[in-house]
């Protein structure tokens, strides 16, 4: 039953652009958000942050950022998911946090420590975004499971969006967007996808 279901939000999840401006229920942007937060990430370090707007004045200012585009403002809220970059500052606690054995512990020290210390502000950035899009993948069918439409949002001014939420850049940076809001008019696309056999193989 639960791969039935799982299989009909992965099938019926589409880019809904036409969306209304009614605000979510605060119980459904809180389930769509642990979706979120709950999601993967490399070394367990969830270099990521959910922004979350709500407020017709702003949502209009961000879509201006995001090259006009309508269904940024005509939508119940805007999920900015921001890319962490100072996960080099809390790894040791989180790994402490997981309740290992120390020498464990001091193995994953010695291994991950000199790879996240050695990155540089670009490398940290690449390696934090691609970790929330995982987390945006979570959210987008967390969103589908509950009967909300959403459209992810990549086209941005990133650099004007960080200034607009007045991000302090050393630590964090816009990575994608997420509008999420009740379907205005729900028309499922049929999905346009490659065939099984171009995109996958079985190394036997």
């Amino acid at each position: 039953m639960q791969k039935e279901a799982f299989s009909e939000i992965i099938h019926q999840r589409y880019s809904c652009r036409d969306l209304k401006e009614s605000l979510l229920k605060r119980e459904d942007l809180e389930y769509i958000l642990e979706a979120g937060r709950l999601s993967p990430s490399s070394l367990g370090l969830e270099p990521w942050r959910f922004l979350v707007v709500q407020d017709s004045n702003k949502k209009a200012e961000i879509s201006k950022i995001a090259n006009h585009q309508e269904h940024v403002k005509k939508c119940g809220a805007i999920i900015i998911i921001l890319a962490r970059l100072d996960f080099g500052e809390y790894f040791i606690p989180k790994l402490q946090a997981r309740g290992m054995k120390e020498e464990e512990l001091q193995k994953r020290i010695a291994i991950y420590k000199p790879f996240i210390d050695g990155m540089n502000e670009n490398e940290k950035l690449h390696y934090a975004r691609e970790q929330t899009y995982l987390a945006l993948g979570n959210i987008a069918n967390a969103a589908c499971a509950i009967g909300l439409g959403s459209c992810i949002i990549g086209g941005f001014d990133s650099k004007a969006l960080d200034q607009y939420l007045k991000l302090d850049i050393a630590k964090e940076r816009s990575s994608i967007m997420l509008v999420v809001g009740e379907y205005a008019n729900k028309m499922i696309p049929q999905k346009a996808r490659f065939s099984k056999e171009e995109v996958i193989a079985f190394l036997d």
